[in-house]
């Protein structure tokens, strides 16, 4: 192998692992704003990177989600370390739906393309 075909393969590499990150990074982003968006304890009504700790948390363990109510109970879990018991009994069932769902599709949807 010529050492013009290795270097190509590394930038190949390393372009691969930039769009990786990219892509990465607007799922985050997503998520942080699905967060907002559906607020499922009604915390931060006025700014969606008070969501950014949480959703550092969140993002990890979507891997181990299979299921929506998987990914349910991270949401509910994490909401839940970072609140506490006293904030979280604020939990509105119809928004941890909804932010479910969207997290899920989100998901989803990043796993697709990140296939391709």
């Amino acid at each position: 192998m010529s050492e013009a075909t290795t270097a190509n393969e590394a930038e190949q590499r390393r372009a691969a692992r930039k769009r990786f990150r990219a892509h990465y990074r607007a799922f985050y982003d997503e998520l942080v704003e699905i967060l907002f968006q559906h607020d499922p304890i009604g915390i931060h009504r006025g700014n969606a990177e008070k969501f950014v700790p949480e959703a550092s948390t969140m993002l990890p363990r979507l891997r181990e989600a299979r299921v929506a109510e998987d990914v349910e109970q991270i949401i509910e879990q994490e909401l839940r370390r970072w609140y506490g018991r006293r904030r979280f009994s604020n939990l509105n069932p119809d928004r941890l739906t909804d932010a479910t769902i969207a997290i899920c599709s989100a998901w989803n949807h990043f796993l697709e393309v990140s296939a391709t």
